[in-house]
């Protein structure tokens, strides 16, 4: 699975928009036209046009083909991975700390809208296994070895997650699921704070 890492505030402020984000897991594996990908989103066209020129402008869709059609030219575009990582040392570096946090909340606030209006819906919405959100936050110790081979596994299960994204052939009763997954060292004066 090929990997891009973001190193640009611009790439990252598009990848946490909500609709740019669905339109790169559209645009994710075979490459499509900006028309099949508002068929498969059930949008119209003419909507999508000014996120995917975003996207391709700032280097998150590359152009695989041009193909002429009755006049004008159908651009097939798909993403340059199948998988964007955002460089930690990016928010470390940024001219615009605040810049850096407002994205962060931003993904945030999106996740939690998701989860709220997935939870206000009726008990016997979760009556399959399956059905039901998986939410947790835990803080796990181990030594360097047993966090790296942790690491490992959860890249494994995020690369089949990733493969299953990159799946433009949806049917209309697949299961569409999303998440929010972030795994990162917690700073030395919390671990003080929490032993207090």
């Amino acid at each position: 699975m090929s990997t891009y890492v973001v190193k640009s505030l611009e790439q990252a402020k598009l990848l946490t928009d909500p609709f740019k984000s669905k339109l790169l897991e559209r645009f994710a594996g075979k490459p499509l036209t900006t028309k099949q990908v508002a068929d498969l989103m059930g949008e119209k066209a003419p909507r999508l046009y000014r996120h995917v020129d975003a996207l391709f402008a700032a280097g998150l869709l590359e152009l695989v083909e041009e193909k002429p059609k009755r006049g004008t030219v159908e651009r097939y575009l798909r993403t340059v991975a199948s998988r964007f990582e955002v460089d930690p040392h990016l928010f470390a570096k940024s001219d615009q700390p605040n810049e850096a946090v407002e994205m962060m909340r931003s993904l945030f606030r999106e996740t939690e809208a998701d989860l709220v209006h997935f939870l206000e819906q009726p008990e016997e919405s979760f009556a399959d296994p399956v059905d039901r959100p998986l939410i947790m936050r835990v803080s796990i110790s181990g030594n360097r070895r047993e966090i790296a081979r942790l690491r490992d596994k959860l890249e494994e299960w995020l690369t089949e997650c990733q493969e299953l994204a990159g799946n433009s052939e949806q049917s209309k009763d697949d299961l569409v699921y999303s998440g929010l997954f972030a795994f990162y060292p917690q700073p030395a004066d919390k671990n003080a704070d929490d032993d207090q």
